[in-house]
């Protein structure tokens, strides 16, 4: 996937949008949404409720099927959820999911079909976040899980790579689905056997015709009982792992506005302002 290129549609029907103007952006905006709060000595303190992206996107000259997708967009004619792939961010996990718990120093966004789950401080994973999750696994095995799906243009590979540590075999899983949630494929690593210091693994996925989306899970076989430690979680577009980054590189969001020019006849000079929802 070009880095030029923003995918914007619903599941399923995610459709390349022409590289908008250099010139004029684009741009990709965050705000925190919270409260500021002062000690007696002045100590400032920020309740942070959310972080939320504003996204323009400006073509001086678009095309007539462009701006007319945009346009049924803005007047939704289009039945959402509607999704933006940002490809200059590369991890397209969610914050939470990407830190390993680390956003909300907690477990939430993750499950497991067995054992148990705690956000530790202490894991460290070669990525600047304040821990990861630490996966008590009996002796059964298991599957820990990131909730929530990611959406895949059509065809195109994608890479999940992840931290991991610990005495017993593991694979990374990739769980592809169609545009209505229902599972296509599991795919999954060779065994991996991480070792007490950990490594960073990772699985390559092109997807089938028909898959819209996927998740991604550590599979742990059935072995001796014992505690698996990961962090550093990343999905990216491509076939080649690269460092870890920050989450985010999908999000949901509406059209906010669509301002719209006539440069020439046949063209349409156009801004969308997108919202993170």
């Amino acid at each position: 996937m070009s880095v030029s290129v923003f995918w914007l549609g619903p599941i399923g029907a995610l459709r390349a949008l022409p590289s908008p103007s250099l010139g004029a952006g684009p741009e990709a905006t965050s705000t925190r949404f919270g409260t500021v709060h002062r000690s007696l000595s002045g100590r400032p303190t920020v309740d942070r409720l959310g972080i939320k992206r504003t996204w323009s996107l400006t073509w001086p000259y678009l095309d007539p099927d462009t701006h007319a997708y945009l346009d049924a967009l803005h007047l939704g004619l289009i039945t959402g959820p509607v999704w933006l792939v940002d490809p200059q961010r590369v991890n397209q996990l969610g914050v939470q999911a990407a830190s390993a718990g680390s956003a909300h120093h907690s477990t939430d966004g993750f499950t497991a079909t067995a054992g148990t789950l705690a956000w530790s401080p202490s894991i460290r994973a070669g990525a600047p976040v304040d821990g990861g999750i630490s996966w008590s696994v009996p002796a059964e095995g298991g599957r820990l899980e990131a909730s929530g799906h990611v959406p895949v243009p059509d065809l195109l590979p994608v890479t999940f790579s992840v931290f991991v540590a610990g005495a017993r075999p593991v694979r990374l899983t990739v769980t592809t689905q169609n545009p209505s949630g229902i599972p296509v494929s599991v795919i999954d690593s060779p065994p991996i056997l991480p070792g007490t210091a950990g490594t960073r693994a990772s699985l390559v996925v092109t997807p089938a015709s028909g898959v819209a989306a996927c998740r991604v899970a550590i599979t742990a076989p059935a072995d001796t009982s014992t505690v698996i430690t990961t962090g550093a979680w990343q999905i990216q577009p491509g076939s080649m792992p690269s460092p870890w980054r920050p989450g985010g590189g999908t999000a949901v969001v509406i059209v906010e506005s669509l301002r719209v020019a006539y440069p020439v006849p046949g063209s349409y000079a156009t801004t969308a302002t997108l919202l993170e929802v």
